[in-house]
């Protein structure tokens, strides 16, 4: 059960990084589309909004990555507690989705 766990916890890791990857490439997409509805604005300003969207999505993929860390340091510590907090959140989910 606890390498379930373990593996579910991965797997989230791994979305999350695609949907890290995702936005930045969304926010390079904008920003190279976006001059025409931004007046005003010098490109070089527009660089560095996106210089600032990468770096916040590399701290926020970092951090991802230490959480990832984290839970799989505390599941391996405590394997009958994850496995309890699974099952009691599966069933919370479970009965929200009805």
């Amino acid at each position: 059960m606890t390498e379930s766990a373990a593996k579910a916890a991965s797997s989230d890791y791994d979305a999350l990084k695609e949907d890290i990857s995702q936005l930045r490439s969304d926010l390079q997409s904008f920003a190279n589309n976006s001059g025409k509805y931004i007046k005003g604005r010098s490109s070089q300003e527009i660089s560095k909004g996106v210089e600032k969207s990468k770096d916040y999505a590399s701290k926020a993929s970092k951090e991802a990555g230490n959480a990832k860390d984290f839970v799989e340091t505390k599941v391996r510590e405590n394997p009958l507690a994850a496995v309890g907090i699974a099952f009691g959140t599966g069933v919370l989910i479970a009965a929200l989705r009805k």
